[in-house]
């Protein structure tokens, strides 16, 4: 019986790829052919959409075969047209998901693809109301508009309501001064517009316009209304916004659900150092970085120094790095396109050179030295190679320093473990204290874009000062001595070096600890840290003789670079190139690292 069985399945087998591969030989076996007929049923088919042939398809009568039902196997013959299955009762996400798919489709012009869509699945993609509500709206039939909003009264909030209402009435209103119907606008205005306490400032606004001559002025402009069908096609987006998902879905949120989920990808992935470029696979794929585009690979070493360099500081722009040492001059570097630092500029009259800051518009370089008494802070001003004024600092040697964003001058805060903070005002005659705060003995500082300070003091605590209205308050307090600190781009997480816990990393907003890294202790050695990567998510220092990479979420390490042969004292990511990492030494060199695609 089983023998039979086999010889029957390899003879429909048989019978079905002599179809595929010989079609004419089948259809001798069937009787002449007729040639002008299935010409013209080859070109009508292929004059129908795929959602009509899917549609004709499921409509067929079962007991009707094709010439070519003898190819078939009797099996999948009777499986194939039996009785239709009563539809399934599909869930909430499952409409929804139709929902969206159908409008990624009708989109496209798949209209009959669509219709089958939804046909088979008993779905719809949008209330009728919505259907014809989007139509008006886009058509400038404000009236009808109206009508139909009144009609969704019971399923959308009644403010809501309002806020659309409000929107087609001055619609409504600005088409009627400009086809010159005052009367009738300003009856809107006084009867038909709502009467809302809130809305008093606007609708005087609005009675304004009553006196300005269309011709002249472009009321669309001055109101931000809706000129054109296309403009309208923004005013459909911002009332879908106050509509519920199920009377109306949000535009394209298929491709917004695909962007997000490779937006999510990419922050989950712990290689994902910049933005790259989207490509059409983006949708098959999950995405995950390699690790080309780390910046792994020593591509420079800088021998320019006699002594440790323990210092430095990418300027604003990226365009240029500014480097100190135990002894020797300040350099300045240029960044060539191949991540390269080729000299710039050289300031001689520092030895001992600890803090460097840059200004806002990577134009002035200030110096701060330590350990040394009866020396001055240096501004200079970086491409004319000169000095541009220098800040009295003979009574300390353990100043700290940062430039002040968003001044209209430049203005230099300073700090130091004497008493000693203060907001200067420069100029190259004379500099003028303009903040003040006494009796705070500061390690580190940090400039805000609001104006504010961030300084750490010897008590322990990291504490926020406005200069402009002399007020203070206290943001974190660690549990050791706080050596130095660094803040991210985005002013979110403040990465700070504990004598003896490390580097420990705190959330600006919510004053919480995050996690701690405890493999990069430094203890009494000050190390400078800097965040890195297009979000700012990436942690870079130096540990002994290497640099140590972390991704901020996570305190596992990503990267070890060795290459240096003494103590690292400063590791710098590129502001602007993620792909380029600087790091100097005890044993008198700054090394560059970069990406394997940009070396």
């Amino acid at each position: 019986m089983s023998e039979d069985v086999t010889v029957a399945v390899v003879s429909n087998i048989d019978t079905v790829e002599r179809c595929a591969l010989n079609p004419e030989a089948v259809a001798s076996e069937e009787g002449p052919p007729v040639k002008k007929a299935r010409m013209q049923m080859s070109l009508q088919s292929s004059s129908r959409s795929v959602g009509q042939r899917i549609k004709e398809s499921t409509l067929k009568d079962p007991l009707q075969t094709s010439k070519s039902s003898a190819c078939r196997s009797p099996n999948v013959d009777r499986n194939s047209h039996s009785t239709p299955l009563p539809p399934r009762c599909l869930t909430q996400v499952q409409i929804n998901t139709i929902r969206i798919i159908g409008q990624y489709l009708k989109n496209l012009g798949l209209q009959e693809t669509v219709a089958t869509l939804f046909t088979e699945s008993g779905c719809r993609l949008e209330d009728s109301l919505a259907v014809r509500l989007r139509e008006c709206i886009l058509n400038g039939d404000w009236d009808l508009s109206l009508h139909l909003l009144n009609k969704m009264s019971s399923f959308v909030p009644r403010a809501n309501l309002e806020q659309i209402r409000c929107k087609f009435l001055e619609e409504k209103y600005v088409e009627l001064l400009v086809n010159d119907k005052a009367v009738e606008a300003l009856r809107l205005l006084t009867v038909d517009f709502p009467a809302d306490m809130a809305l008093v400032e606007h609708r005087n606004f609005l009675a304004t316009l009553l006196y300005v001559d269309p011709k002249v002025s472009d009321l669309y402009e001055r109101t931000g209304t809706h000129k054109t069908r296309q403009d309208r096609i923004n005013l459909v987006v911002e009332v879908q916004q106050l509509l519920p998902t199920s009377v109306m879905l949000p535009p394209n949120r298929l491709e917004q659900l695909l962007k997000q989920a490779w937006k999510t990808q990419s922050q989950d992935c712990y290689l994902h150092l910049s933005e790259p470029r989207l490509t059409p696979d983006f949708v098959l794929e999950n995405h995950q970085c390699g690790w080309k585009d780390f910046p792994l690979c020593p591509v420079q070493v800088l021998n320019n120094y006699q002594d440790e360099v323990w210092c430095a500081s990418f300027s604003p722009c990226g365009k240029y790095l500014a480097t100190g040492a135990k002894s020797g001059p300040t350099l300045v570097w240029k960044v060539n396109q191949q991540c390269l630092l080729e000299p710039y500029k050289s300031f001689e009259g520092h030895q001992n050179i600890a803090v460097l800051s840059w200004s806002e518009d990577s134009a002035m370089l200030a110096v701060a030295a330590a350990d040394v008494l009866e020396t001055d802070i240096f501004v200079y001003d970086v491409h004319n190679g000169s000095v541009f004024c220098t800040v009295d600092n003979r009574s300390s040697d353990t100043t700290v320093l940062a430039f002040s964003p968003g001044c209209q001058t430049y203005h230099l805060v300073c700090g130091d473990q004497k008493g000693r903070f203060c907001q200067y005002a420069l100029s190259q005659d004379a500099n003028k204290i303009v903040g003040k705060f006494d009796g705070y003995r500061i390690r580190a500082l940090y400039c805000c874009k609001d104006g504010s300070v961030l300084a750490a003091d010897t008590h322990n605590r990291v504490r926020k000062y406005c200069f402009n209205t002399e007020t203070e308050e206290n943001f974190i307090t660690e549990q050791s001595q706080i050596i130095t600190f660094t803040v991210d781009r985005q002013e979110r997480y403040l990465l700070v070096d504990a004598k003896l816990h490390g580097l420990r990393l705190w959330d600006l907003k919510s004053g919480t600890l995050l996690r701690t890294y405890s493999d990069a202790a430094h203890q009494d050695l000050i190390v400078h840290s800097s965040f890195g990567g297009n979000n700012q998510n990436y942690i870079a220092t130096g540990c002994n003789e290497d640099v140590r990479i972390w991704n901020h979420k996570s305190d596992h390490l990503i990267a070890s670079l060795s290459g240096h042969t003494g103590k690292v004292n400063t590791v710098v990511w590129n502001p602007t190139n993620p792909r380029m990492l600087v790091s100097c030494s005890d044993d008198n060199t700054v090394r560059v690292w970069a990406s394997s695609t940009l070396s």
